[in-house]
């Protein structure tokens, strides 16, 4: 089941399409550990929590809704113990009353809202810590996500090279989010 899991994540997370041209990316598979989750009541707010926990230098964030408090205050927890952390919010769903954006913000995390390329939805739902390690799916950090959706959240740890391809893609949403901010 495990290599199952292994081979399905490869393909999800390796193939990609710009325009029309196909881009693959393979990563070596050595020491990682790959744990799946679904909801509702699956486990993937407390999955995320516990990544975020276990961080200790950086957490990069790209996310389409974010409005779960106890994410938001895993976060605020990890930043006061000097964990780097910078979040970006879909520019729509970070005008919504619920969104914590401005919550981390006030805390004196880095967040920024972008708008999608081309007119549509940045609507990417992952987190990089520490360079190691991924969380990735169609899970929205919302409490409606975990309570009554049908999403799934990846974690894949210990993959640093899954991480730079991650981080590549965040620093260049990053850097376009801080121009319309």
């Amino acid at each position: 089941m495990r290599l199952f899991l292994l081979l399905v994540s490869f393909i999800v997370f390796f193939t990609g399409c710009k325009g029309n041209r196909l881009e693959k990316k393979t990563i070596p598979a050595s020491q990682t550990l790959i744990s799946a989750y679904f909801s509702p009541r699956g486990g993937c707010t407390d999955a995320i929590v516990n990544e975020i926990r276990k961080a200790r230098k950086s957490i990069d964030i790209a996310i389409y809704s974010f409005t779960s408090k106890k994410i938001a205050k895993a976060l605020i927890k990890a930043h006061k113990r000097g964990v780097k952390v910078r979040v970006i919010i879909d520019y729509g769903n970070g005008k919504s009353r619920y969104c914590v954006g401005p919550l981390l913000e006030k805390e004196g995390i880095e967040v920024r809202y972008k708008k999608g390329s081309g007119g549509g939805l940045m609507h990417d739902k992952y987190a990089i810590y520490d360079g190691r390690s991924v969380s990735t799916g169609s899970f929205n950090w919302t409490s409606n996500a975990e309570k009554r959706n049908d999403e799934n959240l990846v974690v894949i740890e210990n993959n640093r090279e899954l991480a730079k391809v991650y981080e590549e893609n965040f620093r260049k949403l990053w850097k376009l989010a801080g121009l319309t901010n």
